[in-house]
């Protein structure tokens, strides 16, 4: 490979005009030597004229050389050489660059590059001037898929059913390309074996690459995501990329994929009207640029023991899955975003096999949905915090506002509403609601209002919405307003009926049952609002960026929305979180013995099927908080899908607040 280059030598060289002054032994210059013989010497002055003859004839010949190769261009070979020009063309090649490493807050990796073989064939071999020798690329792929079997292929992106269609839509894509990736990342049997079968293996070349890897196991596969080979809808989305290219497929690799991949390098050579290269050597065109490294929020050692923590606890409690997110009030920096069941990111970078890809499908746990940000699950009674600001907020009701508290009551059509567990806790105020967490108190604050004026309140607080975070797949929950119920009467739930009840699915939605759906990451950062006064932050994982200079890119955050409610009206639900914890029947007591004040609530969300006793038989275990209460640093959300009471989140949040104390993240 060459590059056209200028020598920087010349820059510093000064160029003189010659000068002949080489002096005789009596200090008389040569030169005015020469010329004295030849002006008054008596026979070294007779200078032949046929020397001026010859000059000029041999001058005449040359001269007429020339014309007859200006001629012959112009006139004889003009056409073909014009022809040529139409028909030859540059094809280029892209060098893919060095793709950015990513650290977690303190500097540990967590992604980074490591050397590969890779398989690829030169399209030159197989070009004639009919096209390409179908016969002879079958013949050499179908000894190549022999060897490779299933390996070459992508379960997830299954674009190609075999190494022949494969190559042809490369073809169809740019008819001049010449070197298609067929497998990357192979092992060193298959190496062995291909080497051994060079001479039936026309125009197959093993390469050097480099493939991703991760290194910190399966509690950061859902955050990193994972790289594999771009597939058509990749290439249409990334312009840049080309066949056989790697691209972010999910979490910060692709959320990130423009900044963490660089500028590909290009390498330029000339083709015939095939595609066959023409050119002695390949010309480059640009260096690659590497990608930039990425810095996270995200502590690693949280993270891990964050992760290890909900394992434990899934299994303990027959959980389905769960989910943790913690974050930093004041910014929304996430500290922790975890997701269990996870899974081994690595196996998709080379290309994930149908029986591993089948497996992870099939798992009724579902280890590849990103819980944080992807399940979307009724809150329960943590949603009676965004109820209680906003019914303060609106003057509906004040701090000292009270409702009676029984077991329970029977709407105008019927149907029933109780106390959770069918107590009566007596006359409350709305931090006692909070405290035993009354559903009888929040139903009779929306029976005096209206949901239509609570809507606007729960969309302040994000509630049906993107909460913007950085990674893909985010989903936005459902708000629930009696617009929604009509539309999803007409069209996934046909079984609801289009009418809003001023009761039933009013007093249903307050206490965060109904068609209401959130994601932890939505329920994390609506708390952080109410702990740091009323602003809505972004949430967010990236810190910044390094180039391959040392260069510093910040990754700059807006809030989503700033005074949502008063901060009287916070600090009086503030109130009501801490004496879940701290009050005299708070229900979250146990987190009080963590080394921290921290405040809470709690939910348990039901669904599923009636028993016999006319209660649901499956419910989600929710806590969600901040801590510490005197000066809010850190919001938390905690899910067990299917985990059963709210206690069991309880006991699983305390042993995380525990570990951070100990090992001195709190202040």
């Amino acid at each position: 490979m060459s590059e056209i280059k200028f020598d920087k030598k010349l820059e510093k060289v000064k160029l003189n005009k010659p000068v002949l002054s080489i002096k005789s032994e009596n200090n008389e210059s040569i030169k005015k030597r020469v010329l004295k013989k030849v002006i008054y010497s008596g026979e070294e002055k007779n200078i032949s004229s046929w020397n001026f003859l010859y000059t000029f004839f041999i001058f005449c010949i040359i001269f007429t050389l020339l014309i007859f190769n200006l001629v012959k261009l112009q006139i004889v070979e003009g056409q073909s050489m014009l022809n040529r020009s139409k028909t030859n063309k540059v094809r280029t090649t892209s060098v893919e660059a060095f793709r950015g490493v990513i650290f977690d807050s303190t500097g540990k990796k967590l992604a980074e590059n490591i050397a590969s073989v890779d398989v690829y064939i030169m399209l030159d071999s197989f070009k004639e001037e009919s096209g390409i020798n179908d016969k002879k690329l079958e013949e050499v792929l179908n000894t190549l898929g022999g060897i490779l079997g299933e390996s070459w292929k992508d379960s997830q992106d299954s674009d190609y059913s075999s190494l022949i269609e494969k190559i042809y839509a490369a073809i169809q894509k740019d008819k001049y390309i010449n070197k298609v990736l067929l497998a990357n990342d192979v092992s060193n049997d298959l190496v062995i074996k291909i080497k051994a079968k060079k001479e039936e293996l026309t125009g197959i070349v093993l390469d050097d690459g480099s493939k991703r890897e991760y290194t910190s196991g399966e509690a950061f596969s859902h955050l990193l995501g994972y790289t594999s080979q771009a597939s058509e809808k990749d290439m249409q989305e990334f312009k840049w990329l080309s066949v056989g290219s790697s691209v972010g497929k999910t979490g910060l690799e692709r959320f990130y994929e423009e900044e963490l991949h660089g500028i590909d390098g290009k390498l330029a050579e000339e083709v015939d009207a095939y595609g066959r290269s023409i050119s002695e050597q390949e010309y480059k065109i640009s260096e690659p640029v590497s990608g930039k490294n990425l810095y996270l929020t995200v502590n690693g050692s949280v993270q891990s023991k964050v992760y290890e923590i909900l394992r434990t606890s899934v299994k303990k409690y027959d959980a389905v899955g769960g989910a943790v997110v913690i974050e930093d009030v004041n910014s929304g920096e996430l500290l922790s975003i975890v997701s269990y069941p996870s899974y081994d990111n690595n196996l998709f970078v080379s290309g994930i096999t149908q029986k591993d890809y089948n497996q992870l499908l099939s798992n009724a746990r579902n280890p590849l949905l990103d819980r944080p940000i992807s399940a979307q699950i009724p809150p329960g009674s943590t949603f009676k915090t965004i109820v209680a600001a906003a019914g303060l907020d609106s003057g509906i009701i004040t701090k000292n506002t009270r409702y009676l508290s029984r077991t329970g009551y029977t709407f105008s059509n019927g149907a029933p509403f109780k106390e959770f567990g069918n107590h009566a806790y007596g006359s409350l105020n709305v931090v006692d609601a909070l405290m035993v967490s009354s559903n009888i108190f929040f139903c009779e604050m929306i029976r005096d209002w209206n949901m239509n004026e609570l809507v606007p309140y729960l969309e302040k607080f994000g509630i049906g919405q993107y909460t913007g975070i950085d990674l893909p797949g985010e989903m936005p929950g459902r708000l629930p307003s009696p617009e929604n119920k009509k539309k999803l009467a007409q069209t996934i739930s046909p079984w609801l009926e289009e009418v809003w009840y001023p009761e039933g699915d009013s007093c249903n939605s307050v206490i965060g049952q109904g068609i209401t759906l959130v994601t932890p990451i939505q329920m994390s950062n609506w708390i952080a609002a109410i702990a740091n006064g009323g602003t809505l932050y972004t949430p967010h994982v990236g810190k910044n960026f390094i180039d391959e200079n040392g260069l510093d890119f910040p990754i700059e955050y807006s809030p989503i929305r700033e005074d949502i409610a008063s901060d009287k009206s916070l600090q009086i639900v503030r109130e009501g979180m801490w004496s879940v914890v701290n009050g005299s029947r708070g229900i979250a007591k146990i987190l009080s013995t963590t080394g921290v004040t921290v405040a809470a609530k709690t939910g348990t969300a039901e669904f599923g099927k009636l028993n016999e006793k006319g209660e649901y038989e499956d419910t989600h275990a929710w806590v969600t908080g901040f801590f510490p209460y005197e000066n809010p640093k850190y919001s938390f959300s905690l899910l067990l899908e299917d985990g059963g009471s709210s206690a069991n989140a309880v006991a699983t949040m305390k042993e995380i607040i525990i570990w951070m104390v100990q090992n001195g993240l709190v202040n």
